[in-house]
Formats: C-alpha cells, sequence, structure tokens
C-alpha cells in the first residue's frame, strides 16, 4: 500500500468513525425500555465493512461506537461497545474481503445483517449481564432486538441508495 493509499483509507475510516458516532447520537428514538435507544449508527457501521479494508472498517464502528457513548453520558458502555461494534462488522468485512464488484448490496450482504443483529444482540446481553444484572440484560433484550432489526432494515436502504450511486467505485477510485 503507498503512502497516499495509506492516507486515504485512514481519511475514510475517520469520516465513516465521524458518521457511526453522530448517526448513533443525533439520529436516534427512544425505544420506551429504560435508556434504550434505536439509532442509525449500526447500519453505518455495516456500510463501512463493506468499502472499508480490514481492520480499518472494524476501527470505524469501534471508536464511532465508543465515542458516541462517551460523549452521550454513557462511559461506561465505552469499551464493551467498542467490542461489540467491531463483532458486528466483522460477517461484512468477511463477505466483502473478495468482493470485486462495486455493489454493495448482495445476497450475502443482505443476509448479513441478521448475523451482525445476533451477535450485537447477544453482545450486549453478555455486557449488561456483567455491568448490571441478569435481569436487567434480559429486560433489555427487546429494545436490543429492535435495535437490531432496525438496523438490518436501514442498511439494506442505504446499501441500496449507495449502489445507486456508485459510492463504492467511486471511493475505491481514490485509492
Amino acid at each position: 500500500m503507498t503512502k497516499k493509499e495509506s492516507l486515504f483509507i485512514k481519511t475514510y475510516t475517520a469520516v465513516f468513525s465521524a458518521i457511526i458516532l453522530f448517526s448513533t447520537m443525533l439520529v436516534k428514538f427512544s425505544t420506551g425500555l429504560g435508556e434504550g435507544y434505536i439509532h442509525f449508527g449500526d447500519c453505518f457501521i455495516y456500510l463501512s465493512a463493506c468499502i472499508l479494508p480490514f481492520p480499518y472498517c472494524l476501527i470505524a464502528g469501534a471508536l464511532g461506537g465508543a465515542l458516541a457513548d462517551i460523549l452521550g453520558g454513557f462511559a461506561i458502555w465505552a469499551i464493551p461497545t467498542a467490542i461489540i461494534k467491531m463483532l458486528i462488522a466483522l460477517p461484512f468485512a468477511i463477505t466483502c474481503k473478495n468482493n470485486k464488484s462495486h455493489k454493495i448490496l448482495n445476497k450475502k450482504t443482505a443476509l448479513m445483517p441478521i448475523i451482525s443483529g445476533i451477535i450485537s444482540i447477544l453482545g450486549y446481553f453478555i455486557a449488561e449481564c456483567i455491568l448490571y444484572s441478569v435481569a436487567s440484560a434480559t429486560l433489555s433484550l427487546i429494545g436490543n432486538t429492535i435495535q437490531a432489526v432496525a438496523s438490518g432494515f436501514l442498511f439494506l436502504i442505504i446499501a441500496k441508495a449507495t449502489d445507486k450511486i456508485n459510492l463504492k467505485s467511486k471511493i475505491s477510485k481514490g485509492v
């Protein structure tokens, strides 16, 4: 990788981190269950994992998600969130790794929100069991499931839209 390519990828990693941060913090809807909320951040983690090379997509997800927790007043969640966000990006990163197509949405990536959603639900369940209690974690399952399903649908919509404007192709040409 040339110095120019490295700088380009690091810049896009920072851009995706910022998009994930702001789409998590600023565009959110309460689930009505405790402090849980639905946000757009995860769908941008999925998108970044389809565009950025490994491990940069993991870094973007972890950084954006953890910073959203810290800046949003939930610093106790920053480390679990960083780990979980890396893990939810992983199925997309693996699937998209050898995809030479400039399309983001395909049969495989359309199924990845299911796997990533399960990872997110289980990850936050385990983290909440450790941080609080099993009872609290059990109550959060509904909100975490709503979040995972909403993220999956949003990813499908955004991936289809970005494919229409050839975003992946345009980013790849810069590298």
